[in-house]
Order: structure tokens, then C-alpha cells, then sequence
């Protein structure tokens, strides 16, 4: 071979050598790794669940440093067989990647079915908001609190009781100064039910309502989500919510978007859609569950081109199959632009009910995390059908294409919904966790089956490592010129 060639020859392989380093260096993420899971004290003797798709938190609720977890839903213990007890266990966890603690526990006689946390007074700390419902000796009343929490003592700062919540946000959204407090529910009478939108304030003594709305057509709406955001950067604050209205057996999926000065709540848009006219598909149990709904939504810049989305998820039903639904908008100004729509089918059912948008995997883009569950008709008290499973979806969107990026799917004891999640670097280890907790099914019995999961990462080349072999390659490169022009000139 001619040293021409062997030169040449020689320059492919090194190039080859440097692609499959510069490869190996940005390797995608690896699939997904369970950390930890967590059951309640209840578990075997009792039940708890977690259930409504905002009633998990995860950030520094007590201001040192620390990023906890907190938990809602409802408790009760089993004595002979029979329910002696129900309570709202408010949770507050922390996990160092090794351990699993419970910092705090509180009981009250109620449910919890929506939690939030932020700094409400400006003081630098973090208040821990819940919707909950409260029983006492008078009866049962829609509640919303406000707690401080130090590391140790819990304390009740607020309550206002006659409102239900279902999603709790916190922003500025009149520019003055102060962050509002804006819950979305639902009212009740005895022949319909509307969505209702509230707006709050706190001063860090008194809790005042400073406006509320109610909307619907039919007999039935609800608004299950709620959040806040500067939507085209104008400098004011958007309302959005989402939901369902035009009743159970018709219902339309919805999003809005309202607008508060401080004094009025006004509706900017409306937005609406069905896969299907005319039809309602059925619970697992086989009672009506509805047409279209939208279960969660949340607001970022997921697309990396300086606009905040509108990303909803839910689900839709196709006159056969109920289909997990995720959607993602954009906001002109004036109306919400869909840009991209995606449904998906793994059993009879299947359902978005929580979400978290994060960069997850250290690529350096925000990621869509969904979770929700996957079942068939007819499973309800069926320890003879296939169980229900929770689902863990991570997706990327670049404006043109919705990629999947990882899936887990599982199951345990006699079924399982993943009705939250939520993410952040719960251990503090520089990597960004993602949290699941719901309700398993186990001996007629339920547990929020907590879990923690990371992305594992692809084995890479280190930096100093990757300069090393650069320069060796071009080190090599000089030493084969310098040695083909002498024996050519020779």
C-alpha cells in the first residue's frame, strides 16, 4: 500500500476514534431508575390515598435548605373489619438518598385534596397551603388553609371554610406588589354543579376572598387545574384553568384564561373540544365518566424558542376507548393556538392525571412528565381481571415533534394509580428526581405507594479524559504528515 493510502487510512480511522468519542460523550439518557418506595404506617392494617392530581408538593416548606415532600389525601384504620376512623394525614418527607424520614405527621378529621406551597407575607419563608375538607360536630365544610412550618412545629395561621378546592396557585397576578392566592373547584346544589374559579389574599393574619366566578352550562362543570403566568411577556399575568363543562354525559374539555386587575376577574378566552360527538365512556365499574376532561395543566417554555406553552393533560374518549390526552398551546394575545395534540391507548383506559415540567434527564431542556394509570372495563372489585397500572411518561416537544423519551409502566398488589408526581433534586445529589404517589390496591386495602425515580445516565467520557484524546489525536495527525512529506521528499 502506497504511503498515500496508509496516510489517508490512517486519517479515517482517527476521525472514526474522535465521532465515537464525541458520541459516547453525548449519549442519551438511560432508562428509569426506582430510588425508593414508600408505604404508610397504615399499610397492612389500615388505608391511605393520595388521590387528586394536585395534592403532592415538593420544595423547602421550612427554609433549611432542604427539599421535602409533602402528601395529603386520607387515612383510616381497620378494627374487625370495620372503618373506625377517617383522617387527613398532612405529611411532610425528606430523603437524603439513603433514608426515608417522615418530619412531620398531623391528623385532623377530614380529607385533603389539594396542596401548595409559597412565600405568602414576603418574609423569606414558605407557607404550606391545603384544600381540604373538614369534619366536625356540626358536619362537613370545604376548608382552605394556610400553615407555617419551621422544621419542627406546625402551626394553622388561616381558615376559610365554605369553598371547594381542587388546585391551589400563587403569583402576583394584579402587580401590586403581593402574591394572590387563586384556587379552582366547584360549587354544588342540589340539581348542578359549576366550576369556580376564587381569587385570595393573605396579609399574614387574616385570609380574604377577593373574588370568585362561577361558570357552566348543563348540569355539570368543573375546573380541576389552575396556574399563573406572564403567557406572552406583555408584563401581565395570566389565569389559566382547565377542566370540563357542558355536563358529565357531554363534557367538553376546557381551558381559560382570565385576567385580574385586582378588582374584576375577566375572561379572555374560552376553549373547548371533544375527539368525539355525542358519546361518554364508562369507569371501570361502569358508571358514566364522560366525554373529554382535562385533569392537570402547567406553564413553561417547553419548546426552548423564549414563548411560554400551555401544556394540558387528561384524557378523550374515541367512542370505544377512553384515550390519555396531552396537549400543548400556544397564547397569541388573544386565544390559545393548539399546537400539537397527542393520544394514546394501553388498556380500555387510559388517563393523564398528574404532570411536572422539568429538565429531568440534564439535557438542557425542559421535559413534560406525566403520570396517570392504565385499566380495563369491568376490573372494579375484580381480583380475577388484569389490575389497574400507573403509568410514568417523559416527553420532549421542539415545536414540530412530540418525542416519548421514557415510559414506565407497573403494577402491584390488586392494582395502582399514580394520581401525582412532581420533580425536583429531592437528595440533594445534582440530579433531578421525579416523585410518583397515588394508591395501591392490597387485601381490600390502599397505600399511597410513594416513589422516587431518576433517569439513569449513559456512561460518558470525562472532560479531561476527552481533552487527552484530542490532543493525542492530533498530536498523531502531525506526527503522520510530518513523516509522509519526509518519505515523500525522500
Amino acid at each position: 500500500m502506497s504511503y498515500t493510502r496508509k496516510y489517508a487510512l490512517c486519517v479515517v480511522i482517527l476521525t472514526v476514534l474522535c465521532f465515537c468519542v464525541t458520541t459516547t460523550t453525548l449519549a442519551e439518557s438511560g432508562g428509569m431508575v426506582l430510588e425508593w418506595e414508600q408505604h404508610w404506617e397504615t399499610y397492612g392494617v389500615g388505608g391511605c390515598c393520595n388521590f387528586g392530581t394536585h395534592n403532592f408538593f415538593v420544595g423547602d416548606v421550612d427554609d433549611d435548605g432542604v427539599i421535602e415532600m409533602v402528601t395529603g389525601g386520607f387515612m383510616y384504620y381497620i378494627e374487625n373489619g370495620t372503618r373506625i376512623s377517617s383522617e387527613a394525614p398532612l405529611r411532610i418527607w425528606n430523603w437524603n438518598g439513603e433514608n426515608f424520614t417522615c418530619e412531620k405527621s398531623h391528623n385532623w378529621d377530614g380529607t385533603i385534596r389539594a396542596i401548595h406551597a409559597a412565600d405568602l407575607n414576603g418574609d423569606g419563608s414558605n407557607e404550606i397551603i391545603t384544600g381540604e375538607r373538614v369534619t366536625n360536630s356540626t358536619g362537613s365544610y370545604s376548608s382552605l388553609r394556610i400553615w407555617s412550618y419551621d422544621g419542627e412545629i406546625l402551626v394553622l395561621k388561616a381558615n376559610h371554610e365554605g369553598f371547594s378546592v381542587s388546585s391551589i396557585f400563587v403569583n402576583d397576578v394584579d402587580d401590586d406588589g403581593a402574591p394572590e392566592i387563586i384556587t379552582a373547584g366547584r360549587t354544588v346544589n342540589d340539581t348542578f354543579s359549576s366550576a369556580q374559579l376564587c381569587i385570595w389574599k393573605w396579609d399574614g393574619a387574616s385570609l380574604e376572598l377577593k373574588e370568585n366566578v362561577e361558570w357552566g352550562s348543563g348540569d355539570e362543570a368543573y375546573a380541576y387545574s389552575v396556574y399563573a403566568y406572564d403567557l406572552n411577556s406583555d408584563g401581565e399575568t395570566e389565569i389559566v384553568t382547565g377542566g370540563y363543562d357542558n355536563g358529565l354525559m357531554n363534557s367538553s374539555g376546557q381551558l381559560r384564561v382570565w385576567h385580574w386587575d385586582g378588582e374584576e376577574l375577566v375572561l379572555e378566552t374560552n376553549e373547548q373540544w371533544r375527539m368525539v360527538e355525542g358519546v361518554y365512556g364508562r369507569t371501570i365499574s361502569g358508571s358514566p365518566m364522560g366525554n373529554t376532561m382535562v385533569n392537570t395543566l402547567k406553564v413553561d417554555d417547553v419548546d426552548g424558542d423564549g414563548a411560554a406553552e400551555v401544556v394540558s393533560g387528561g384524557w378523550s374518549y374515541d367512542g370505544e376507548k377512553i384515550n390519555a390526552q396531552l396537549r400543548v398551546w400556544n397564547w397569541s394575545g388573544h386565544s390559545l393556538v393548539l399546537e400539537k395534540s397527542h393520544e394514546w391507548i394501553t388498556e380500555d383506559i387510559t388517563e393523564i392525571k398528574a404532570m411536572s415540567l422539568n429538565d429531568v434527564d440534564d439535557d438542557g431542556q425542559v421535559d413534560i412528565v406525566t403520570s396517570g394509570l392504565t385499566s380495563v372495563y369491568g376490573s372494579f372489585n375484580n381480583t380475577e381481571s388484569t389490575p389497574d397500572s400507573a403509568q410514568l411518561r417523559v416527553w420532549s416537544w421542539n415545536t414540530k415533534t412530540l418525542t416519548l423519551k421514557q415510559a414506565e409502566d407497573w403494577t402491584i398488589g390488586e392494582g395502582v394509580v399514580a394520581w401525582n408526581v412532581a420533580t425536583g433534586d429531592v437528595d440533594a445529589d445534582g440530579t433531578v428526581e421525579i416523585v410518583t404517589v397515588g394508591c395501591m390496591g392490597v387485601s381490600g386495602l390502599c397505600d399511597p405507594d410513594l416513589r422516587i425515580w431518576s433517569i439513569a445516565k449513559e456512561p460518558s467520557v470525562s472532560g479531561p479524559l476527552l481533552a487527552v484524546l484530542g490532543i493525542t489525536v492530533v498530536a498523531v495527525l502531525v506526527v503522520l504528515v510530518l513523516v509522509f512529506r519526509k518519505r515523500k521528499s525522500g
